[in-house]
Formats: structure tokens, sequence, C-alpha cells
């Protein structure tokens, strides 16, 4: 069987992101892991943790489980050296450069899946570069309308309504559109790509206890629950709010 190819983005160089990946590069994977990043940057980082790296460049197409101690990398270099701790805006286009070739590569049929380091949306923005988060990027990268963040692990999923935005503005954007969609995109991939043939979904409140029975905030009353109404109607199986 021909092995998964993942392609990683360490995130934040500055950050614990490539010291997450390196300590991922000591244990074997049954899966061939390609790193999006900085060469040098890397084997520094390897080397105040006092860890062994070997990096290997990649070639476009070709399969091989790296051995333990080894990652296949696509070299992107940063525009400044990176100090471990020290954010650097200077950096903020080299963070964006390694999630935009890590997508196209992915979109067009390289890898079979993307896993991001995490990144400093400050930092970026003070580059002069829109960001909001990884999901609004990838959406927009593949030309995505609706997209849903699921956070999985084993036995629980979790997804999330709304994402990147200010508290002060949640309330209006949970709508029954938002909520229609959401749970059509959940209920048919917990199907497709989760093998669960029947899910059954629970829906949180927004409100403290749920609203109290319109006591504590409506947004239960007056667009939560009539949404889920509508979408039982439909077959799908819903406990809330």
């Amino acid at each position: 069987m021909t092995p998964l190819k993942i392609a990683i983005t360490p995130g934040e160089p500055a950050g614990v992101g490539p010291d997450l990946v390196i300590e991922l590069a000591q244990q074997e994977w049954p899966a061939q892991l390609v790193i999006f990043a900085d060469e040098t940057m890397m084997q520094e980082r390897a080397a105040a943790l006092n860890m062994p790296l070997k990096l290997t460049p990649y070639t476009h197409g070709e399969t091989r489980i790296q051995a333990r101690g080894e990652l296949f990398i696509q070299a992107i270099p940063t525009a400044v050296p990176v100090e471990p701790g020290v954010l650097n805006s200077d950096n903020g286009q080299y963070v964006v450069e390694t999630l935009r070739q890590a997508c196209q590569a992915n979109i067009e049929g390289d890898f079979d899946a993307v896993v991001t380091g995490p990144v400093n949306k400050g930092i970026i923005n003070k580059a002069g570069i829109s960001f909001s988060g990884h999901t609004e990027y990838f959406a927009h990268q593949s030309n995505t309308i609706d997209v849903v963040m699921l956070l999985a692990t084993e036995g629980l999923n979790v997804a999330l309504a709304t994402t990147h935005i200010p508290l002060e503005y949640v309330s209006r954007a949970i709508t029954r559109e938002r909520l229609h969609k959401v749970i059509h995109i959940i209920h048919t991939d917990l199907k497709l790509k989760f093998n669960i043939t029947q899910p059954h979904i629970y829906v949180c409140g927004l409100n403290p206890h749920a609203g109290e029975d319109g006591h504590i905030g409506r947004e239960e009353i007056e667009t939560i629950s009539p949404a889920l109404d509508e979408l039982r109607a439909e077959g799908i199986h819903l406990t809330g709010p």
C-alpha cells in the first residue's frame, strides 16, 4: 500500500511549531512527512534541542516513508534569521508562503492532507497581510464558499458555527441560514468521511443555560431552535440547544 503523504507547515518560525515538527521526526510514522520550511532555521532548532535531524529535499511525486530522525523538506527561506521566542513581522510573508505552497500542492493532488503548526495572526497582519486564520485562508485558496472548522479526536468531533470573529459579533453571525449550512456540511461529512451512518449532532446554546427560556438571551428561541426544527424535518438527528 502506498503510504500517505502529509504536508506540514511549522507555522510561526519563532514559536513552538518547528520544535514540535522536530519532535515528530524522532518517531517512526507510516506516512511520508514533508515540511514546508526554512532549512537553516530547522537545523538550528534541531541543534538547540539536541535532536538529530536529516532534511531530505522533496521531489515532486516521490513517495517514501522517512527514517527516524529524517524529514523531507520543501525549502522556503525566511526573510530574516529567526531568534526563538522573538517575533518578527519581517517573516510574516514567509509564514503565509509556506501555507500557500502546501495548500496548492494538496489541491494539485500531491498530498493527502496538510497539517499546520500554530501561527501568530498579529505578526502576519503587521506584515501587511490580511489573515484571520488557517480555516479562512485555505477556504480562499481553494475557492470554497462554505467551510466548517471541525476539531476531531477519537469518539468526539466538535464543529464551530463561527470562527475568528470578535465576541461582540458572534450573536449576529449565528443565523438560521448559517446553522443550516454548518449542520448540513457536518451531517454529510460525518457520513462520507467518518463512516458514521446515522450521525447524532448535539447543538449547544449561545447564552448561559441556553437562555433560560429567554431570560438570559433570546437567540435560542428566535434563531437556534427554529433552525433545528427545520433541520429535524429533513431527517437530521439533532439534540439541543
